[in-house]
């Protein structure tokens, strides 16, 4: 039995990932600790992991201010110098045998490289989307990074790349997501979407059995950092008179005047319940749900938020034939209406969210990310 520890953030898509390679690894007899902030306890205790707090990066995460939270994630998570002190005190007193750190902790990522300790960088989307060289992202919080790698002692990155290919990098995505697979960190290997097991809910369609509209789903971020209603009710306005069924998920709050009589709102279904019913996923084009509409040959209709890797996942899929982006922020109701119908009219971005489904059938997946993690530090 190895003791893995897993540092990790409170973004969105970046956790389900790290809970499949866990729940993985504690099939095969291992023992695992999740150590992240406060904000994030619950939802790993609840998925009957050990959790806990990083230590003074946590304590620092005390503002959850809208307006001042890219600069709270900068300093208490992507490039916090609180790191350099919090991740060998957790080595110690969990006396971990190989830890696996969230590829935007490069103040984590630069106290292991320090302490040369086994350690994995799980990168939880296309990286040429998630942070591209020279990119916004890049750009805003490289400056911050190296401080940190300073601090600790170690040399500056010209990218962030730089600092992923100091440790063996697992992804969960697939080359065909990665608008620049082929620049991608030598250390890196595709492993596919890496499915955290969940327990079936007894969702049933609201709809009779005999209902053969096409199905659309309606699946936005339900990450606490942005305010999905606008696309939400554009969407549904825009098809309220198509001849179609309307599943929104994640949208409780929405008022019912807002909900046309084609559409129902749940507030959550596991994936794998919907989409083998779907015709095409409205989206803001999030990681986890582009992903798992292409495991199910779903075709996509984008609408990114401006931020993280949701626009250049939006263009990659429109770029492969696999559904149409749209501005997230501007588009239309008809805008997203014209989309609607020229996907569900149209075979062939059918045809190519199956060909990516069978892609992602074949990927190496969660198991081969197991395997890779007992090697790094050659368990028994």
């Amino acid at each position: 039995m190895a003791r893995v520890l897993f540092l990790t953030w409170n973004g969105a898509g970046n956790q389900p990932p790290a809970v499949a390679v866990a729940q993985a690894l504690r099939v095969r007899g291992h023992q695992i600790t999740f150590a992240g902030y406060r904000n994030q306890q619950r939802y790993f205790e609840d998925r009957g992991f050990r959790f806990v707090q990083m230590g003074r990066s946590s304590d620092a995460w005390s503002d959850e201010s809208q307006e001042r939270m890219f600069d709270i994630k900068v300093n208490t998570a992507w490039a916090s110098s609180h790191h350099i002190e919090d991740v060998p005190r957790l080595l110690a007193h969990e006396r971990s045998d190989v830890i696996v750190v969230d590829c935007l902790m490069f103040g984590a990522l630069a106290s292991a490289e320090r302490l040369h300790v086994p350690a994995v960088t799980l990168v939880h989307s296309a990286p040429g989307a998630l942070m591209p060289p020279k990119g916004k992202f890049e750009r805003l919080i490289l400056d911050a990074v190296n401080a940190v790698r300073r601090e600790a002692g170690l040399l500056a990155v010209a990218s962030l790349y730089e600092a992923w290919e100091r440790l063996p990098a697992m992804c969960n995505s697939i080359r065909e997501l990665d608008p620049l697979a082929a620049g991608a960190p030598a250390s890196l290997v595709y492993l596919g979407p890496l499915l955290e097991k969940v327990q079936p809910s007894g969702w049933m369609p609201p709809w009779a059995a005999d209902d053969d509209r096409p199905l659309v789903l309606v699946s936005f971020s339900t990450g606490p950092y942005w305010d999905q209603t606008s696309r939400i009710t554009r969407t549904l306005k825009a098809l309220a008179r198509e001849n179609c069924r309307v599943l929104v998920t994640g949208a409780e709050s929405l008022a019912s005047a807002d909900v046309p009589p084609n559409a129902a709102i749940v507030g959550h279904v596991p994936h794998d319940e919907v989409l083998p019913r779907t015709a095409v996923t409205v989206t803001h084009a999030g990681h986890g749900t582009v992903t798992a509409s292409l495991r199910h040959g779903v075709p996509l209709i984008c609408l990114p938020n401006p931020a993280a890797d949701q626009p250049l996942l939006a263009q990659q899929v429109e770029a492969i034939g696999a559904g149409i982006a749209l501005d997230g922020d501007n588009a239309t109701a008809e805008d997203i209406r014209t989309a609607a119908r020229c996907v569900l009219s149209q075979e062939r971005y059918a045809e190519t969210a199956r060909m990516l489904a069978k892609v992602i059938s074949s990927a190496p997946g969660v198991a081969a990310a197991a395997d890779r993690l007992e090697r790094v530090c050659s368990f028994p």
